[in-house]
């Protein structure tokens, strides 16, 4: 069983990380997947300073049900101000222990995937809208990805859950949400008209506060 004190990433470059915070569960469960800036802590642009974050309204409560019914809560995060240089792993790391302290632990944090990748870099990368760390993250927490959610307010973030085939996707508006719904909603009718594809159920959010519960509840889970 792996072990529950975070395991850094040693099998990849410097420029992606990884933390497993829990152990998995002994049958496949689906899994909460949530971009972290502008979706559990507000978006300050590029954040290095612990003091700065904040808790986004219903992230706690979004998070507090999937650990009732006992889903995995994954964060998968591009950051490229590792590779420009506006900030260190360190101070990442120190970002998330504040996000982790404020969220407490009635709403736990099961791991967290994260690449400091440039826009630009290769689809087979870490960074999204690849779904490579999606991917990654159900080798350690014995995710069953079909199931899943992708909550984000970026458009690659609903890409890579879409790329990962998770059964649903969830923009919420935000700093950067707001100027890519518009987007969204382009690309997803793209792909639902395109033949033999049958993508993930996208719902638009103006806040996780509106999240409907009901889909992670234990009800919904046994009876699904």
């Amino acid at each position: 069983m792996m072990p529950k004190s975070p395991i850094p990433c040693k099998s990849h470059s410097a420029l992606h990380r990884f933390k497993i915070l829990a152990a998995p569960a002994n049958q496949k469960t689906p899994a909460l997947f949530l971009d972290r800036d502008g979706v559990i802590i507000k978006d300050v642009h590029h954040i290095s300073d612990p003091e700065l974050v904040e808790i986004c309204p219903g992230a706690f409560e979004l998070i507090h049900c999937a650990n009732q019914s006992r889903w995995p809560v994954v964060v998968v995060t591009n950051q490229s101000g590792i590779s420009r240089g506006l900030f260190d792993w360190t101070s990442f790391d120190r970002v998330n222990e504040r996000m982790i302290s404020l969220l407490g632990t009635s709403a736990s944090i099961s791991a967290i995937f994260a690449n400091g990748l440039p826009p630009g870099s290769p689809s087979q990368s870490w960074r999204k809208p690849s779904p490579l760390m999606l991917i990654e993250a159900t080798k350690y927490l014995n995710i069953d990805i079909s199931q899943s959610i992708m909550v984000g307010d970026r458009l690659s973030d609903l890409q890579a859950g879409c790329a990962a085939s998770v059964k649903y996707i969830f923009h919420v508006l935000s700093r950067h949400g707001i100027k890519e719904r518009p987007s969204v909603l382009s690309w997803y009718n793209s792909v639902d008209n395109q033949s033999g594809i049958s993508p993930p159920i996208l719902t638009c959010l103006n806040s996780l506060k509106t999240f409907p519960l009901s889909i992670i509840s234990s009800k919904d889970q046994k009876s699904s």
